[in-house]
């Protein structure tokens, strides 16, 4: 006996399925004295098969006078997820609800326990920035309510996925880079583990594959997406035996670190390094000289996940279209120029 698919397990759904009654299961789960261990053990052992979860907030005295979906994103200091939380919360209030934030820190141990949390307070759906590897209690957790994969995708996860054409945006910034002369193009990126990761590689790789040009020996710098290796990345980058003219940084961390480090080198942009940034932030426009970027519509990315959410939590049901392809674009500004320009 199952449950319908997106309806949150009840208690009458463990009584149903064990053939006693709610108040039996409900003061089994709460542990009362006259229950005895054997049943409370039957009880638990079906509520963790069916996915249920205590309902800690009582769903909001009951009422549910707005409908509220919960965001799991690894952080807010990466600039791409901390427009993600401003875009998707504001979408939410568009169709008269509220968002909750949860941070994950990419560690699958605390990802569990935060969406964990998010199913506890009965939001009306999830939309996720998943780990590489998320533990089996996550997934099964996942398994019961709407879920939008945002950002990155995981193969293991049914539910639909909004992602960026992460590919396209970083083979469009080789060809740019290639359109003003450079052959020797370098890349700073994080590694394969996870979809975005993955995807970027393979777009800076494709990049060259389209233009038949073989990829800088040791030009690829693959690692966590922080400042600290965006600059011992660079710092390995110069001290090659054919230093690149120019160089792609897939995350707005690493491009902090990777600017500091061309910095102290004395490394001037773009006559000695031409740089391509990821990200839409508001100082790319800002530093000396205004930085070149594969932007990302993440107000497209933000409408379309609180869209199926808000239709797989109300009357509306599933949208039955294809999932769109959210494509970034190139900003050029003035960090990228021909070899050796002045």
């Amino acid at each position: 006996m199952g449950k319908p698919p997106h309806r949150a397990v009840t208690i009458k759904d463990i009584g149903d399925r064990l053939g006693m009654s709610h108040s039996t299961v409900s003061r089994s789960l709460n542990d009362h004295p006259a229950i005895s261990a054997e049943t409370k053990a039957r009880v638990r052992a079906a509520a963790i098969e069916l996915g249920y979860v205590p309902n800690i907030a009582a769903r909001a005295i009951r009422g549910d006078a707005s409908l509220t979906f919960g965001l799991a994103i690894p952080e807010l200091r990466n600039e791409l997820y901390s427009r993600i939380a401003k875009e998707f919360a504001e979408r939410c209030r568009d169709i008269g609800g509220r968002m909750l934030l949860v941070l994950t820190d990419d560690d699958p141990g605390r990802e569990y326990q935060e969406i964990r949390a998010l199913a506890e307070s009965r939001v009306s759906g999830i939309a996720a920035t998943l780990t590489g590897e998320p533990a089996p209690a996550t997934l099964e957790l996942l398994a019961h309510i709407p879920v939008v994969q945002i950002v990155r995708r995981l193969d293991a996860l049914e539910q639909p996925a909004l992602c960026l054409e992460e590919r396209q945006g970083c083979a469009d910034a080789v060809d740019h880079l290639v359109s003003l002369g450079h052959r020797r193009i370098a890349y700073i990126g994080t590694d394969r583990r996870v979809s975005s990761g993955r995807d970027r590689i393979e777009g800076y790789l494709s990049g060259h594959v389209r233009h038949g040009i073989a990829p800088l020996e040791g030009g690829m710098e693959l690692g966590l997406p922080q400042a600290d290796f965006g600059y011992a990345g660079v710092k390995r980058l110069l001290a090659l035996p054919e230093r690149p003219t120019a160089l792609v940084i897939a995350t707005s961390q690493l491009l902090v670190g990777a600017l500091s480090a061309l910095r102290d080198a004395e490394v001037a942009v773009p006559r000695d390094m031409s740089v391509i940034g990821y990200g839409n932030a508001d100082w790319y426009a800002l530093i000396d000289p205004p930085l070149t970027a594969v932007a990302l519509p993440v107000d497209d990315l933000a409408r379309a996940a609180v869209r199926r959410l808000h239709a797989a939590a109300t009357d509306m049901g599933e949208i039955d279209e294809p999932v769109p392809i959210i494509a970034p674009y190139l900003n050029i500004r003035a960090s990228t120029a021909p070899p050796g320009a002045s």
